[in-house]
């Protein structure tokens, strides 16, 4: 019952954001759209149009950018990785991360669980960690790829952090924040014109005078998924938790450091993950998920992994 109540939660909460951020866009790039239709109809032919009729065609505008972004592959995965700093992995890092996925595919076959087609980013950050983000991308950490590299059960310790971003793909975490960034891209583009004509006459106040108050609503609507933000991370330490066991993501959240901002109840409830202690206290308290399947790595993926 806790686990639906949790799945739940954490669609609603995406759900609710998702109509705030699309109804505030949409006002907002409707009040826009009165100067222009004053341009186009003092120097065009353009006919008037009441306002449901505007309604309509910003709408409709919402809604073809909305699948356009959606739709053509890599698009978002591509400004992702520029914001990230998410590269392409090299020839010595694919022979370290190619063993660990193999026998994390070995476990997941056994356990009759699927795994998704994973395209392998690696960020140049010298921290023990990774990240998910797109439809089908992680990134691991430099620092990730080069401490496990030395460790006796490094290539289990990699595949855990890999099985955690996969809990996040496979929970559709990432495709959730694919959908927000759709959602906001129309209203980012009114940001970018009022940046422009902010210092016009009355066309720059008018601007001012919409845009800032819905950013200052999308901005609160964005946040409000940090609410059950922290129950996906859980989430996704369970799924690694059945794939590998709970002595390995143990292990991994004994490697993890981090340092958090704020120690105030906002700053706590508003963080997006979950302090690394309790995550792990959280794994410890739960039953282990059929250990019989977990076999250490077969001694050929090993030397792969240590020997590049």
């Amino acid at each position: 019952m806790r686990r639906v109540f949790r799945h739940i939660a954490i669609d609603l909460s995406w759900f609710i954001s998702w109509s705030i951020i699309a109804f505030t866009a949409h006002v907002a790039l409707l009040w826009a759209a009165i100067p222009f239709s004053f341009i186009l109809r003092a120097f065009t032919d353009f006919p008037a149009l009441n306002q449901d009729e505007w309604s309509v065609i910003v709408a409709l505008a919402q809604v073809a950018l909305f699948w356009l972004i959606l739709r053509v592959p890599g698009l978002i995965e591509f400004f992702n990785d520029i914001e990230l700093g998410a590269r392409q992995p090299s020839q010595r890092e694919l022979l370290q991360i190619e063993p660990a996925f193999e026998y994390l595919q070995e476990i997941a076959d056994a356990k009759a669980v699927k795994l998704p087609h994973i395209v392998w980013r690696v960020i140049d950050r010298r921290n023990y960690n990774a990240c998910a983000f797109g439809r089908n991308r992680i990134a691991l950490f430099q620092g990730a790829l080069f401490d496990t590299k030395f460790r006796k059960r490094g290539l289990e310790e990699l595949a855990a952090l890999m099985a955690h971003e996969i809990g996040h793909l496979r929970h559709w975490d990432t495709v959730h924040t694919c959908i927000t960034t759709a959602l906001l891209w129309p209203f980012l583009l009114l940001v970018k014109l009022n940046n422009q004509v902010c210092n016009l006459p009355l066309i720059g106040l008018f601007f001012s005078f919409i845009v800032l108050p819905c950013n200052l609503i999308i901005m609160i609507a964005t946040k409000a998924t940090n609410l059950t933000s922290r129950m996906a991370e859980y989430r996704a330490d369970e799924f690694a938790q059945k794939l590998l066991g709970k002595e390995r993501m143990c292990e991994v959240f004994s490697s993890l450091c981090e340092e958090r901002s704020g120690t105030d109840i906002l700053a706590h409830y508003l963080n997006s993950h979950p302090p690394t202690e309790l995550r792990r206290n959280n794994l410890l308290q739960r039953s282990d998920y059929r250990p019989q399947f977990n076999a250490p790595p077969a001694s050929d993926l090993i030397d792969r992994f240590q020997k590049h």
